[in-house]
């Protein structure tokens, strides 16, 4: 209801406010209707001023109740059908001193206006998933280079043993085990690329983001224990689910991971660290993840364009990861931000509602 609609006694003014918006509104002082908008008066000729609440709920039947509603609460909606099932409209009242104001409209308009809205929201949805891919074209080969560079290394270092006879089944084991999820990683990249535009949700299951931290840190091992960093996972034991696709959410944490690591590479520090924590916040029902590097940390005059297409802080970096690591976060309907660590370096947060407070989609 609009705020000129409140008014206990309209002016000209509003009058013609009313008609030039085509309102469709009636105003009702006890029982009686004493006012109605050219509009209402073009739908509901025989309903004129001075007409009883009796006959009008006889037109628009619902409306009576609507208006006791309105009195006792000061603001009420309603669906109206009419007789014969000809027209539904909804109805908004709100109450102004003694009189009750009723603004109507057409249902099957609004219901039109919602399914267009919803069409062209996901027609911009998925023209953003598809610009989304062409940008994960550009940085595939960079995704797949830390799993392929870690097999490859797997791969190299049991040849060695093998030369020198000094490999045991034990050692075998463990390095082929490495070399099959970081092999299966890369698949599962690719798979969500190939089917990313054509998805309209995430794939959502319940997710143990505790876990998942520390998977990332296996999947960086390589990297961690070649630029000798300390990586730890510090999450509670007791960390309540969220709702996600995991490939995404892995994909994510996976590249904040490695742009630590990038960060602190060949940078004279007194200590490499990545720490990989977690919190739930009960206030958002959300788990707020955060990743926090010990490395240079990003300039204040580039702090607020780390997220912007094709900036990077790196010299030969693309300026693509951040930007698809938060839209996949937002399609979480999560948030993703960076703050400076207090003692240096950098801390990426991510915020993913709580599985309890969302609905699991088939």
């Amino acid at each position: 209801m609009t705020a000129a609609l409140r008014l206990q006694t309209p002016p000209d003014w509003t009058a013609e406010a009313v008609a030039a918006l085509g309102l469709c509104a009636v105003a009702f002082d006890g029982r009686d209707l004493v006012w109605r908008s050219d509009a209402f008066a073009a739908c509901f000729s025989d309903l004129t001023e001075g007409a009883s609440l009796e006959a009008v709920d006889a037109r628009l039947p619902g409306l009576a109740q609507a208006l006791t509603t309105a009195r006792s609460a000061g603001t009420a909606t309603a669906l109206i059908v009419q007789p014969g099932g000809k027209r539904v409209h909804d109805a908004r009242l709100a109450r102004s001193g003694d009189r009750i104001f009723v603004e109507l409209s057409d249902a099957a308009e609004r219901q039109e206006a919602q399914q267009r809205h919803l069409a062209d929201r996901e027609e911009l949805l998925l023209t953003s998933r598809v610009l989304s891919v062409g940008e994960m074209a550009t940085m595939i080969a960079h995704e797949l280079n830390q799993p392929i560079g870690s097999i490859a290394n797997i791969l190299r270092g049991l040849k060695t043993r093998i030369e020198r006879d000094a490999l045991t089944k034990e050692v075998g084991t463990e390095a082929l085990e490495r070399a099959t999820e970081q092999a299966l990683y890369a698949s599962g990249v690719i798979q969500r690329v190939r089917t990313f535009v054509d998805q309209r949700q995430p794939q959502v299951q319940r997710l143990d983001l505790a876990r998942l931290a520390r998977n990332t840190l296996d999947l960086l091992d390589w990297e961690i224990t070649r630029d000798r960093v300390t990586a730890r996972a510090d999450t509670p034991a007791d960390l309540p689910a969220v709702l996600g696709d995991p490939v995404m959410i892995q994909q994510v944490l996976v590249n904040l991971a490695r742009n630590a690591l990038d960060a602190m590479r060949g940078a004279d520090l007194p200590r490499r660290a990545l720490t990989i924590a977690a919190r739930e916040l009960a206030e958002t029902r959300q788990i707020e993840l955060t990743l926090t590097d010990t490395g240079p940390g990003i300039p204040q005059d580039a702090a607020g364009r780390v997220f912007s297409p094709f900036f990077s802080t790196r010299s030969g970096g693309m300026g693509v990861g951040l930007g698809i690591c938060r839209s996949i976060i937002e399609l979480h309907r999560g948030r993703l931000w960076f703050s400076p660590a207090p003692e240096g370096g950098s801390v990426f947060h991510i915020a993913l509602p709580l599985a309890a407070s969302e609905e699991v989609s088939a």
